[in-house]
């Protein structure tokens, strides 16, 4: 019989601790640790000298007045069901050779509701492909310290694929799911027990459970989900233990295994919330480390203990404001990215690192490992995000991105290859630089085509107005005076791109993009005459500071909401959504097409600083939907044409308490091509990915071990180190 070497709550209260306490890394700002061993801390960069359009103090518009916030939306509890009857025990079997299996021992079949029940190893599979690895949790609550065991082998597995993780006390003794997915049984002639199907093969199954919760078969749980109670029941054999555990199985349907063996994956090397287990000589035995490395448990059978993570952030992060929280500054997100730098249809990830530009290829399943793809914009070469905006996008016309960089003497330029690397940068321009004194947060500069040719020009809002570059293949010719008004000086207006968005949009449908800015007063419109900007005109006397509308509290877009081919004005209230449809001259009267993440505690007490509201498409209709991280889970409200539907919890990952804003980004975009929008994460790990199925989003996967906030993972900061999927 397995002997465990912890009896009992009080055996294992008294054991030492292998290596101490579990250490939690404090990351700091000023002890970032760089990509590949570099040093991602910037240097200085030069400075600004004159500003050749001298800029006044900006006089105030009107009241800042926006409302204040109120408390941070409370998480709905999921429904408890009720547990069902324990699983039936069953005779003891005798384990086989001298090997020791506390799993189980019989015949197993894994039914799939409603009504079909699949052998779990008759076949075996040629192709052994799995799909992206869910983000793995330990299997009890956040804060709770359990004993647990090294890896071993199930009684007809072949690789060490279980974990044996055992409570200190009988209150703390709830089972909870390792990841998302759908609840399944496993059957066998004198009992059962139950797994979770994560997608992509990857499953679960947990044996030895009380009070299992069989009314959970069949249907979607989250990660953190009780399943039942550790325990020491035998439903299908195996050998009960000396003290009540879970034996927590990892499977995959696409292993290849002898015929008759199930397809169990070996779980060292495999991470389980902060923690990585290798294994040791010996069934039971192995390393628990940190995301650090440091040793923190070495354990002979089961010893104490781990401690599950909170899963809360660090504080503090970036001053910029990123109100779609994809780590991506407001000013330099007015431009258009796209990182599908291959052209095969999926976007693939740019990232800003110290020693340069890193790029990794998304290929639907997961993104290749991070390679240096020009030694250029980065904070070693003094590219800072507070004064330097980059942006990637092709600028030449030939299909392929580039990044664009505006740095201190003007506009630099590296052309992609269409590859993971970029020629070296060259000037494009000698102005919109910040030794001409171009401010972020004063001096908007937007990348879009003006003139109509294919090819975007640089958009200034400068001092004493708007000021265009065109862009002729490979130079951006000298600005040109395109409108004296929407500037930052008194004469220009008093423009600040920190209280006052401006767009450059095709309101007309001429096919020229026009300017849009909300100003004190409300939303002003300049037509694009083709080689300037006519007059602005006030079009809607809404949506403006007088009214109460600031920046962060209160994001205004503009983008077409309802498919008609105009873009509308889309504003997050105080209590709701408002829509301003466009007329082609203009904008119609604010209509409110949900009264959802509002900041009225109403609407939900959603916080700009905090609660990232965007649009994407996630269900894949072709119409932009609100996706919005709130505290602890991530809402959607489905677009129907002429209004949002209801609020709803689309998956419990993802909140701001465990992805703090700042820190971790969060894009929503379509990462596998099949036209719907996904969450992509920057983890403290490396880059989490939960497909959308059109009517939730899946269990979160692992799609990279780089680019996370953590030092062993780079040491990636929001506010150093811009991270970009975009398309």
């Amino acid at each position: 019989m397995l002997s465990i070497a912890v009896a009992g709550a009080a055996v294992l209260a008294s054991l030492p601790l292998s290596a101490g306490t579990l250490p939690e890394p404090s990351p700091t700002a000023s002890s970032q640790v760089g990509e590949s061993g570099a040093d991602p801390n910037p240097t200085p960069a030069a400075d600004a000298s004159p500003t050749p359009f001298p800029d006044p103090p900006a006089p105030t518009p009107g009241p800042s007045a926006d409302p204040t916030p109120a408390p941070t939306p409370s998480a709905t509890p999921a429904p408890n069901p009720g547990a069902s009857p324990s699983p039936s025990p069953s005779p003891e079997v005798v384990p086989e050779e001298d090997h020791e299996h506390d799993g189980p021992t019989l015949p197993l079949t894994r039914e799939l509701p409603p009504d079909s029940s699949i052998p779990i190893a008759p076949l075996r599979l040629t192709v052994p492909q799995y799909g992206p690895q869910p983000v793995f949790r330990l299997p009890f609550a956040p804060g709770i310290r359990w004993g647990a065991s090294g890896s071993h082998s199930d009684s007809d597995g072949i690789n060490r694929g279980a974990i044996d993780f055992s409570p200190l006390s009988s209150k703390d003794r709830a089972v909870r799911t390792v990841a998302a997915g759908t609840v399944y049984r496993v059957r066998c002639s004198t009992g059962w027990f139950l797994g979770v199907d994560h997608g992509g093969g990857w499953m679960s199954e947990y044996y030895h459970l009380t009070n299992a919760k069989s009314s959970l078969v069949g249907q979607w749980v989250e990660a953190g989900t009780t399943i039942g109670t550790a325990g020491q029941t035998l439903p299908c054999g195996g050998t009960p233990g000396d003290s009540a555990h879970v034996h927590l199985s990892i499977l995959n349907a696409a292993l290849d295994v002898p015929s008759g063996k199930r397809k169990y994956v070996s779980v060292s090397g495999i991470q389980f919330d902060n923690y990585t287990l290798r294994d040791s000589s010996g069934a039971y035995n192995g390393v628990w480390r940190n995301l650090q490395g440091d040793v923190v448990l070495t354990s002979r059978r089961v010893t104490c203990c781990l401690t599950a993570s909170t899963r809360i952030g660090p504080t503090g992060g970036s001053t910029l404001p990123d109100t779609d929280g994809n780590g991506i500054d407001d000013y330099s997100d007015a431009t258009a990215w796209d990182t599908d730098l291959n052209s095969n249809g999926l976007p693939d990830l740019v990232a800003f690192g110290g020693p340069g530009t890193y790029t990794a290829f998304g290929n639907g399943r997961g993104f290749t490992s991070r390679q240096l793809g020009l030694n250029n914009f980065g904070t070693s070469q003094s590219w800072q995000r507070s004064t330097h905006p980059r942006m990637v996008l092709d600028v030449t016309g030939d299909g392929k991105p580039d990044i664009v960089g505006f740095g201190a003497a003007g506009v630099s330029v590296a052309t992609g290859t269409g590859g993971s690397t970029f020629t070296a940068a060259r000037s494009w321009l000698r102005e919109f630089g910040t030794d001409q004194g171009w401010r972020v947060g004063v001096h908007q500069r937007i990348v879009v085509d003006v003139t109509g040719d294919g090819r975007p020009d640089i958009v200034g809002f400068g001092g004493a107005g708007v000021w265009v570059a065109r862009n002729t293949g490979s130079s951006f010719a000298k600005p040109a005076l395109w409108s004296r008004e929407m500037g930052s000086s008194a004469a220009a207006g008093g423009w600040v791109a920190s209280r006052h968005p401006r767009y450059v949009v095709d309101v007309t449908g001429d096919g020229r993009p026009d300017l849009v800015g909300f100003g004190a007063k409300g939303v002003y419109v300049a037509r694009n005459t083709g080689s300037g900007f006519a007059p602005m005109t006030l079009v809607r006397a809404e949506f403006g500071t007088d009214q109460g509308w600031g920046v962060v509290q209160h994001p205004r877009r503009v983008m077409d909401i309802d498919g008609d081919g105009k873009p509308d004005i889309v504003a997050f209230s105080a209590r709701g959504v408002l829509v301003a449809r466009g007329t082609g001259s203009g904008f119609a009267q604010p209509v409110r097409w949900t009264s959802a993440f509002g900041t009225d505690a109403a609407s939900g007490s959603w916080r700009g600083d905090v609660h990232s509201r965007t649009f994407a498409d996630v269900n894949g209709d072709g119409r932009l939907d609100i996706v919005g991280f709130g505290s602890t889970r991530t809402y959607v409200a489905l677009n129907r044409g002429s209004s949002f539907g209801p609020s709803t919890v689309w998956t419990t990952d993802f909140g701001s308490r465990e992805w703090t804003p700042g820190w971790m980004p969060r894009s929503v975009v379509d990462v596998n091509g099949d036209g719907r929008a996904d969450i992509v994460g920057f983890g403290r790990d490396g880059v989490h990915v939960a497909l959308s199925t059109g009517s939730r989003f899946g269990a979160a996967t692992h799609w990279s071990d780089g680019f996370g906030w953590d030092s062993s993972i780079g040491g990636w900061r929001v506010w150093a180190n811009p991270r970009a999927v975009a398309f």
